[in-house]
């Protein structure tokens, strides 16, 4: 029975040149689990925001075509109806955050209905305990991490136990073990409730494994509506740059080399078993021992020796409401190295690189930029030298167009015209928001705001560049240039700090980890080495990457683990069977 269907749907912004998208026809049954996907800025937040009366209601525009919620024509009734049907959780946990505690934020909804006390109680608690957060339910909202406000959204929109649940990237700003546990209790609302689940999402390696149905958006336009594995594998899915499972990345390597492997795996248990069967069958038909030694990646141990541009001695740092965020850290960060700083939401770790520029001061022990005391400095002193990208590009952005926005910071610091133009147009071209120079920054999708905010920084090239959760809203496509720009960045000399939860990311990237927990650095060394330690990662609740998780099934065969990426893995398992071993990019 469909609760949701569109026929023609198209809808232009009121100041929109061309429609976000165009002609959507889809029919979403009662009960079904759908992951909406595409790359940044295809539509798919906005065509959320039809499912419950958002659009028209609030953002006016131009309409058109046909769109039913609930049997409910969404043009004919109003939005406050929709309410009791359709829960929205927004791509950024703070438009939606407002009460003075976590409790009221999750209690709100419940009371505009009129539930009796007992049951608001009940839901309240329930909501908190499976989003992990019944510790935080007197803390207020703005005091909280990223992550652990977007599971305050979460909880909000949960207990209200809507028919439609549409999830607008809401695992974004977690850790992956947050974002695991999120995903399950949303899978489980779907399987015991029948609660139909509509997922924008990007991290598909764990997404994919929920849903039943994944619909793929590109330009405004529907070009993909299947079963994961057919849409996975399908060349479109490529063409558009989807970012396809490292299961299924591994399949179509293999497959490439005259493997049959059967079908499509999406999860890395599905890797494993699929190189498993391969393994057992074909090496001994051709004459290759099934278990023997197997090379794993040479590590380097070398880091790179200079001068120290960071130092952090003994810090401590609690803030006013009495959390204490640091707990004695102590590190060097040498000039011109590429540092990745991970651990769960609310370790410390965007706290530590703000004080990197001065925005916060240690209470006590001291950090110091090439030598020079941060205490002693002013914050617009320290920022010509440290540039920073916020987590939420939200709190960085003000201009009323993208062009002024990333050339307000050139002219701050005195750059003269020539100059600002030059550095505007490079910054623009190279993150490729050229088309929008002239649009307003909050008329863009989260992604593409993340991205006008990097330029804004990196137009004055900072000596150090601190970026908070850089790949927050970008599709596969706009995290690979992300990758290779930042990479290149780091070849040129420039010291490069990330805070991410994004372990893939990382994986590719193969920078310097930092791993922290509850204000402290639990490990600090070479991606390999930490990266493939489950029990360190749980203690910072990350999880291995999708590669060593498909050797970690096969250790019994005599693989250990240790590659971190899928051409790594691909590597090992064709050498195993003394297949070509060069290996191709999908």
């Amino acid at each position: 029975m469909e609760i949701i269907k569109t026929e023609n749907l198209t809808y232009t912004y009121p100041i929109g040149k061309s429609p976000a998208f165009s002609e959507v026809s889809i029919t979403i049954n009662k009960g079904e689990f759908v992951l909406l996907t595409g790359p940044s800025g295809c539509g798919k937040t906005t065509l959320c925001r039809c499912f419950n009366g958002l659009i028209p209601h609030f953002y006016s525009g131009k309409l058109e075509g046909e769109i039913t919620v609930a049997g409910m024509n969404v043009t004919e009734h109003p939005i406050y109806e929709f309410a009791q049907h359709v829960g929205l959780v927004f791509q950024n946990p703070e438009n939606q955050l407002f009460a003075l505690s976590v409790e009221k934020d999750v209690a709100f909804g419940l009371e505009n209905l009129g539930l009796p006390r007992e049951e608001i109680r009940e839901r309240v608690d329930w909501a908190l305990e499976v989003t992990g957060i019944i510790d935080l339910r007197d803390r207020a909202p703005y005091e909280l991490s990223g992550g652990q406000q977007q599971r305050v959204a979460i909880a909000s929109v949960l207990a209200m136990k809507p028919e439609v649940i549409v999830l607008d990237e809401p695992t974004s700003f977690l850790d992956p073990l947050s974002a695991k546990k999120i995903f399950e209790v949303i899978s489980g609302l779907n399987r015991n409730f029948g609660i139909t689940i509509i997922l924008v999402e990007h991290r598909l390696d764990l997404a994919a494994r929920y849903a039943d149905r994944i619909i793929v958006m590109n330009d405004g336009r529907i070009i993909l509506d299947g079963e994961p594995r057919e849409v996975f594998n399908s060349e479109e899915a490529r063409v558009v740059g989807v970012g396809i499972p490292r299961a299924t990345q591994l399949y179509q390597i293999l497959k490439r080399r005259g493997l049959d492997l059967g079908s499509v795996p999406i999860t890395s248990d599905e890797a494993s078993k699929m190189v498993r069967k391969v393994l057992t069958h074909l090496a001994p038909s051709k004459g290759f021992p099934t278990n023997y030694e197997v090379s794993t990646p040479v590590l380097s141990t070398e880091r790179r020796e200079s001068k120290p541009t960071i130092q952090v001695e003994d810090v401590y740092y609690t803030y006013p409401n009495g959390v204490e965020a640091l707990r004695g850290v102590s590190l060097k960060v040498s000039e011109g190295e590429f540092v990745a700083i991970m651990g769960q939401n609310g370790a410390g770790k965007t706290t530590l690189v703000k004080h990197f520029n001065g925005l916060l001061k240690p209470t006590k022990g001291r950090v110091l930029i090439d030598g020079v005391e941060t205490g002693s400095v002013s914050v617009a002193r320290l920022a010509r030298k440290v540039g920073f990208v916020f987590q939420n590009p939200d709190h960085q952005l003000f201009c009323e167009t993208v062009e002024k926005e990333v050339a307000f910071a050139l002219r701050n610091f005195g750059f003269d015209e020539e100059t600002t133009r030059k550095r505007v147009d490079w910054a623009l071209n190279i993150l490729d928001l050229t088309e929008y120079r002239r649009v307003s920054p909050f008329m863009l999708s989260g992604g593409e705001r993340k991205r006008v905010a990097l330029a804004s920084v990196l137009a004055w090239d900072p000596k150090i560049l601190i970026l908070d959760e850089p790949t927050i809203g970008q599709d596969y496509r706009q995290k690979e240039r992300l990758m290779n720009f930042i990479m290149q960045l780091n070849a040129q000399g420039k010291t490069v700090i990330i805070v991410t939860h994004d372990i893939e990311f990382v994986a590719e990237c193969k920078p310097r980890v930092i791993l922290m927990a509850e204000g402290k650095i639990l490990a600090d060394g070479e991606p390999h080495r930490i990266l493939t330690d489950p029990n360190l990662l749980e203690r910072a609740s990350l999880t291995p990457p999708e590669a060593s998780q498909i050797l970690m099934g096969l250790e019994d065969l005599g693989f250990d683990g240790r590659a971190i990426e899928v051409y790594e893995v691909s590597k090992l398992l064709l050498e195993r069977l003394k297949v070509n071993s060069g290996v191709e990019t999908p």
